[in-house]
């Protein structure tokens, strides 16, 4: 088995000064917890059998839980960066396949949160959440963590909110350990499986998986199923770091009085089109479904569960509106607390954009039923999700009403916000051999 690293490479990154609030007029503190490649449906609270997920479903029971979010995009850059701005992709323009990062004249949540006082730090896996990309807008230390151990992520959090007052603030922890390569310990892979006597190894590596997805024969299932199996692993290691984390919370008097927010980027496909251990270069529900779990101070609202369609861009403004402050104008999304305490909120429609080189504007475009997925050369096809929700049949044909009311909706939606700046990042050597363990660079 492949030994995990510890090693933490620390950047500070300095917020500029700012008229802050009191401390007595600041709302509570927050925390954001993104699983990089963490699928719903492999979580016991959305209805997965496996045992992934035991302290995240006890924090389901204390929370908000939505069952239909959707990602902005099934990458990391882009989908991280539509969460931290609470804008579309077409108008953060971070992208790592443009080599462009988050331009400075965008606003993040970081920003909003230092601007009102908040003590404010990201401890994130590196790779496209290099502060390179821009993504330390608004914090005043942002370092990577390099190792896909989450425990360890954990810790650099924990020390870092020893290391405060009473100061309110706002926590970032970000990792890859649910994403490739798969590598889980061998006791917690015992949990999924004992009895595999297939070719591949326990360790399912980055150069195993393209191999796999290259090949013209299909995958036997017992070979796809313990793919899977060591992927459900990598979800219980996370869970039992996550739950050290809550753990910590409650004995320093933090976990009740806070906000804390779990999701994640993306998911992952495992063979529901084709492909097993990948992502990126789909737009199916498979990879655009994200879990998102919102623990109100106090556990208002507990043990809700939202059936509408909500959004990675919705994150920032609910946030916000939690805390007492106002989501700046340039937002795109809403404050999910509307959806139980106003009838005013209509049905939203979510936009989501594949990380491509200039030009290849392939989108999804969906609401609670229909989805449009929008190709090159302005094809697209049509999903009717309550009668189809595996997207094997195009509907467009069928329902060319419903195709026009998307685009116009998807046309109108771009043009509510300007084109971004253009803001060109030059990955180092360092960098570029991160990107090639993950799997983006062969």
């Amino acid at each position: 088995m492949t030994p995990r690293t510890t090693l933490v490479l620390p950047l500070l990154v300095a917020v500029g000064a700012c008229s802050a609030p009191p401390a007595a007029q600041r709302g509570p503190s927050v925390i954001l917890v993104s699983i990089d490649t963490l699928r719903p449906d492999h979580l016991g609270c959305y209805g997965y059998d496996a045992p992934t997920s035991p302290q995240i479903d006890a924090f389901c029971d204390e929370s908000v839980v939505f069952e239909h979010a959707n990602a902005q995009a099934p990458s990391t850059l882009p989908s991280h960066a539509s969460i931290l701005t609470s804008l579309l992709p077409h108008h953060h323009g971070a992208s790592w396949e443009n080599k462009r990062g988050l331009p400075d004249e965008i606003t993040t949540l970081a920003e909003v949160l230092a601007g009102r006082g908040y003590r404010t730090a990201a401890f994130t896996g590196g790779g496209q959440m290099d502060p390179v990309f821009g993504l330390a807008q608004g914090f005043e230390k942002y370092r990577v963590v390099a190792t896909d151990d989450f425990g360890v992520t954990v810790r650099r959090g924990l020390e870092w909110l020893d290391s405060l007052g009473d100061e309110s603030f706002f926590l970032f922890l970000h990792s890859y350990q649910v994403h490739h390569p798969y590598d889980p310990e061998p006791e917690v892979l015992d949990l999924f499986e004992t009895d595999y006597d297939g070719p591949l190894s326990d360790t399912i590596s980055v150069e195993a998986i393209r191999r796999i997805n290259q090949a013209d024969k299909k995958l036997p299932a017992a070979d796809v199923q313990h793919i899977v199996n060591t992927y459900d692993a990598e979800i219980r290691e996370v869970d039992s770091a996550f739950g050290r984390l809550l753990d910590s919370l409650r004995e320093r008097d933090l976990y009740d009085p806070i906000m804390l927010v779990f999701t994640s980027d993306h998911g992952e496909e495992l063979g529901e089109h084709g492909f097993v251990g990948w992502h990126s270069h789909t737009l199916f529900e498979e990879l655009l479904r994200v879990p998102l779990m919102i623990r109100f101070p106090a556990g208002a609202e507990a043990g809700r569960r939202v059936e509408r369609l909500v959004r990675s861009i919705d994150i920032a403004p609910t946030v916000l509106r939690a805390i007492g402050s106002r989501a700046p104008e340039e937002f795109s999304g809403i404050d999910l607390a509307a959806l139980w305490s106003s009838r005013q909120v209509p049905p939203m429609v979510s936009v989501s954009r594949l990380d491509r080189a200039d030009g290849a504007r392939v989108s999804a475009i969906r609401d609670q039923r229909f989805k449009l997925i929008r190709l090159f050369s302005r094809r697209q096809r049509l999903f009717d999700l309550d009668h189809d929700p595996g997207e094997n049949w195009d509907t467009s044909t069928s329902f060319p009403h419903e195709v026009g009311r998307l685009l116009a909706s998807y046309e109108s939606l771009l043009e509510s916000r300007p084109t971004p700046a253009k803001t060109v990042v030059n990955p180092n050597d360092e960098l570029r051999r991160e990107l090639e363990a993950l799997g983006y660079i062969q």
